[in-house]
């Protein structure tokens, strides 16, 4: 029986921030449509029959034929991602198909063979600016700051939190009390006294550094709560590092998944900012890069 595990975009999201060199993605496409466009990083394996004939009859190894397509030396412990165009269950596919005969030469090679649920045209939809290829599917937003720098000031999360720019005056209008900074170098506002001032020292490499913080910053957030005052989390260019404590605040104190915490977060953020569509996957990215990731789920092994 197989091994095999549907694996969420946004697992994948999350293997491929914890480090290239523990994941290997294969894209088990043709080579034009791999060429067209394909996941950063992916390694292609040219889907045809003629391979799918010399896979079944060991003329080649999987091991070199991914060696051949890889910029980096594989190792057997690596994490192995498999998708094609959108298939979801590995259990549902064709033991003729090429996908099939792929899978189950994998797994002789690799302790940890997953399927990408719901294939490239889920993740490219979800994803863009983690897509590459000859056309590009959108103009990559993942540098860009999250918010207009003209934003109307802070966007209420909860009645108590409150998401944007450290600016005093429209602190003051909102009558914020609190302030999270998550960044190095931005300074505290005057009127802020240093009791209702936390930094959380990161800056944009921030994955592994913030870690540490959420439960200090979530027991910040809970002291404004406490004295009935408003803590509005900053940071320098946008939502991206705030975004993450908000939702990992949402997260611990109203025991919702990443996905409920994410979608009560960019509903308020839809009206307050009217958010475009690439700016609210990439907030869900960002919560995605902590390790707040969903699970995969273990597949019921069907005969091989």
């Amino acid at each position: 029986s197989s091994h095999f595990m549907a694996g969420t975009n946004l697992a994948l999201v999350a293997l491929l921030e914890g480090g290239l060199d523990r994941v290997v993605l294969i894209d088990s496409r043709p080579f034009v449509d791999f060429n067209s466009a394909h996941i950063l990083e992916a390694v292609n394996v040219n889907c045809s029959k003629l391979m799918k004939r010399r896979l079944q009859q060991d003329k080649v190894q999987i091991s070199e034929l991914l060696q051949h397509s890889a910029k980096k030396k594989l190792q057997v412990d690596q994490e192995v991602v498999v998708y094609d165009q959108n298939s979801s269950d590995p259990t549902a596919l064709s033991s003729e198909s090429f996908l099939s005969v792929l899978l189950v030469k994998l797994e002789r090679s690799f302790p940890s063979v997953h399927l990408l649920s719901g294939g490239f045209s889920e993740f490219s939809h979800l994803f863009p600016g983690l897509c590459e290829g000859k056309s590009t599917l959108v103009p990559s937003c993942i540098s860009q700051p999250c918010l207009p720098v003209t934003s109307t000031g802070p966007t209420r999360i909860l009645p108590h939190l409150y998401l944007g720019c450290q600016r005093d005056d429209l602190m003051q209008q909102n009558d914020i009390a609190y302030v999270l900074n998550a960044s190095n170098t931005c300074p505290k506002p005057d009127f802020i006294p240093n009791s209702h001032f936390l930094r959380v020292p990161v800056n944009d490499s921030f994955c592994e550094k913030i870690l540490p913080w959420l439960d200090r910053s979530v027991e910040f957030i809970e002291k404004a709560k406490a004295s009935n005052a408003r803590v509005l989390v900053h940071c320098l260019a946008g939502i991206s590092r705030s975004a993450t404590i908000a939702i990992a605040y949402i997260m611990k104190k109203m025991d919702m998944t990443l996905d409920e915490a994410y979608r009560s977060g960019t509903e308020e953020h839809q009206t307050g900012l009217g958010l475009p569509c690439n700016q609210t996957i990439k907030f869900k990215f960002r919560c995605l890069l902590l390790g707040l990731k969903e699970v995969q789920v273990k597949v019921p092994a069907g005969p091989d």
